[in-house]
């Protein structure tokens, strides 16, 4: 009798939201970084060939929120990311102003730092000058970082009681000025599987699991609805059932865990997308046993699969250029596995996947195209998680989606600041920044040759930032023979990829304010 009364607790405390005995957990309160993005709007599958293709304005977030590494301990804001596999944070050794703007790592200061050699987690010698690197490429953006290992702690700074573990993270040392220069955020925090990190190690969500760690190796993410007065969260060790609506259960879903951590994604599988009660027949079985998978992605604002999937799924959606038929828009239903072969169902009716506004209707799916090992994948990002509560579980290789508990207590909309008198500035040079361009971590040509290959228009970002002459955004002295010059290479441009158009907003604890320089002192 006991035995069966054991087995079946045991059973029993997996559906409890509670860490398990001698593991803890800690709720993160997290900030916003909004940013407004220009994506094409995806042609539908029975488009016409001469279809003319349109762009919208569409409002991306970023999570992040406050750890601390090392002893004593120093704090950094980061991004909290399902689709990134590392840890990353600045440090002293960056000397660029791109790594100054913000906090930086100093190990030296640390006395439980260790640098690491290799990724194996080999100690760096006293003198050792020989050790490995990685570079990791973000969009357009670039980083470079050694290999270190601290203690990381979370609650410091913003509660009385904190939780710690260790874990591997790449140092950088060298990075690009785009994207990473007006973030106000420090560093990204990878919470996906092993396949998407440097090495074994350098797996944050690996090393929870690991019987030296003191919390559970399970992660909840709650999105706040971007029109109602409460804030996002990040629970570590466990999650929280305050956070489903009233009447709803968490389902979970199981994870392929060998083809999830050779991926590196938090995969479940998905029998088919349903619009307007006609399923589209996107994942049936092509005779080599597998469906569509999902990756549930935090850190994307966008959600992508590819070109062929998105237009046959644009084409059902039926969406007008003008966004004149919005009312008449359908849900959309994915039906994902359940347990024990049951199901699951998202749905997502037209304000979650798509932004209105005066222009038109910006849709968040957007077409990718994916490595072939990937097969048949779809991203799933906060659209979805902003309407469901999320539950990442390692420990039983399953992801939890149950609807989230939003309040109806409705947010003000910011005041619109006076505009500030712009104090007189000595005006920019017209010129190109070949320099930068040409070393490390681009190592481009230069800014002539990305004019002629039509990159002025495809990464408006870079041209901003180095080649505005080659790219004719500013206006150099009359008689310019360069400026004659960069008019005939500028007419060719490419139309395709998100252009960014403004700055962003940074909030805390969602209340707007203007982004300010960071204060200097880079250590608690």
């Amino acid at each position: 009798m006991r035995a069966r009364f054991l087995a079946c607790l045991a059973v029993f405390s997996l559906y409890l939201p509670f860490p398990v005995a001698g593991r803890k957990s800690f709720t993160l309160p997290l900030k916003e970084y909004v940013s407004v993005i220009e994506v094409m709007v995806p042609l539908p599958n029975n488009a016409p060939a001469n279809a003319r293709r349109l762009r919208r304005k569409l409002h991306v977030t970023e999570y992040y929120g406050k750890i601390a590494i090392g002893k004593p301990p120093q704090l950094f804001d980061v991004v909290f990311d399902t689709g990134s596999g590392n840890i990353v944070l600045p440090t002293v050794k960056c000397a660029e102003e791109v790594c100054s703007r913000h906090r930086r790592y100093r190990s030296q200061a640390s006395s439980t730092a260790v640098q690491l050699a290799y990724e194996d987690d080999t100690p760096l010698e006293l003198g050792q000058t020989d050790r490995d690197t990685t570079s990791i490429t973000y969009g357009t953006g670039k980083l470079t970082g050694e290999y270190i290992r601290d203690g990381i702690c979370f609650g410091y700074g913003v509660s009385k009681s904190q939780v710690c573990t260790s874990a591997d993270f790449l140092g950088v040392i060298q990075e690009s000025k785009y994207p990473f220069m007006e973030l106000p955020f420090d560093g990204i925090f990878g919470l996906g599987l092993s396949g998407l990190s440097t090495g074994p190690n350098f797996n944050f969500v690996s090393r929870l699991g690991s019987n030296e760690s003191e919390i559970e190796p399970v992660i909840a993410v709650f999105l706040r609805d971007l029109g109602a007065e409460e804030d996002s969260e990040i629970t570590f060790g466990s999650w929280r059932a305050d956070r489903i609506r009233p009447g709803q259960e968490m389902k979970w879903l199981p994870i392929p865990k060998d083809e999830a951590e050779d991926k590196g994604y938090w995969l479940v599988t998905m029998r088919d997308v349903y619009v307007r009660g006609e399923p589209l027949k996107l994942c049936d079985d092509v005779g080599d046993g597998t469906r569509c998978q999902v990756a549930l992605d935090t850190g994307s604002a966008l959600s992508m699969a590819s070109p062929y999937q998105i237009a046959v799924l644009m084409g059902a959606i039926g969406l007008k250029d003008d966004c004149s038929n919005y009312n008449q828009l359908p849900t959309l239903r994915f039906v994902l596995d359940a347990h024990a072969g049951d199901s699951f169902e998202i749905q997502l009716r037209p304000e979650d996947y798509l932004e209105r506004s005066d222009e038109g209707c910006a849709p968040s799916f957007q077409p990718l195209q994916l490595p072939p090992n990937l097969g048949r994948m779809w991203v799933l990002g906060q659209s979805l998680l902003r309407k469901y509560y999320s539950v990442y579980d390692a420990r039983r290789w399953r992801v939890g989606l149950a609807l989230a508990a939003h309040t109806t207590a409705r947010r003000a909309p910011p005041p619109t600041p006076a505009p500030p008198k712009a104090p007189p500035s000595k005006r920019e040079l017209c010129e190109d920044d070949d320099h930068h361009m040409q070393e490390a971590p681009f190592s481009l040509p230069g800014c002539s040759a990305f004019a002629r290959m039509g990159y002025c228009k495809r990464f408006p970002p870079l041209a901003h930032h180095y080649c505005r002459l080659s790219c004719m955004l500013c206006q150099p002295p009359k008689g310019s023979k360069r400026f004659a010059q960069s008019a005939k290479v500028s007419k060719t441009s490419a139309d395709d990829g998100v252009v960014i158009r403004s700055g962003g907003i940074s909030m805390d604890h969602s209340a707007r304010m203007r982004l300010k320089p960071r204060e200097a002192g880079e250590m608690l």
